[in-house]
C-alpha cells in the first residue's frame, strides 16, 4: 500500500513529503537573499558583472563564508509561470552546486527577454559559464581584510 511505501523512505524524506534532498544538497534559507535590502545592495553596488544577451548575474563581495543568491525573473521578461519556475529552478539548481567557488559573494540573476526560449541545457551552459566568469574575477580582485576589532 501507499503508506508502507512511504514508511519505507528514510527519515529525511519523509518529513518533507518524499521530495527532499539530503542536508548538504540542499539550497538553503541561508544560501538565499531574503529582504529588499539585501536586494538593495547589491543593486546600488554591485562589485562584478557578467552579462549574456539573456541573463545579467550582478554580485557583491560581502565578506560573509557563504554565498547567496536572489531571483529577479519578471512576468515582462519570462512569459508565463511555467517557464519562470523553470528559469529560476535552473539557476538555483546550478548555483548551489557551484557555491562553493562563490564564497563571500551575495548574487542577483535578472532575466532578460528571450531567455525562456532556450532550452534547458543551453541554459545551465550559460548559467555555468557566467558563474565560471564571476569566480574568476571575484579571484583576481584584491579583498579588503576584515578588523581585527
Amino acid at each position: 500500500s501507499a503508506f508502507t511505501r512511504i514508511a519505507r523512505r528514510p527519515a529525511w524524506v519523509r518529513r518533507a513529503g518524499g521530495f527532499a534532498l539530503p542536508g548538504d544538497q540542499r539550497f538553503t534559507k541561508q544560501q538565499r537573499l531574503l529582504k529588499a535590502a539585501d536586494y538593495g545592495a547589491v543593486f546600488k553596488a554591485a562589485d562584478f558583472k557578467v552579462s549574456t544577451p539573456f541573463l545579467l548575474i550582478l554580485a557583491k563581495d560581502t565578506g560573509q563564508a557563504q554565498a547567496r543568491l536572489g531571483l529577479v525573473i519578471s512576468k515582462k521578461n519570462v512569459g508565463c509561470a511555467v517557464r519562470r519556475n523553470r528559469v529560476k529552478r535552473l539557476l538555483r539548481e546550478v548555483f548551489r552546486q557551484r557555491a562553493r567557488q562563490l564564497a563571500a559573494l551575495d548574487l542577483v540573476a535578472m532575466a532578460r527577454p528571450g531567455l525562456s526560449a532556450q532550452d534547458n541545457p543551453a541554459i545551465i551552459a550559460m548559467i555555468q559559464t557566467l558563474l565560471d566568469e564571476l569566480a574568476r574575477k571575484a579571484a583576481r580582485s584584491p579583498r579588503i581584510p576584515l578588523s581585527q576589532t
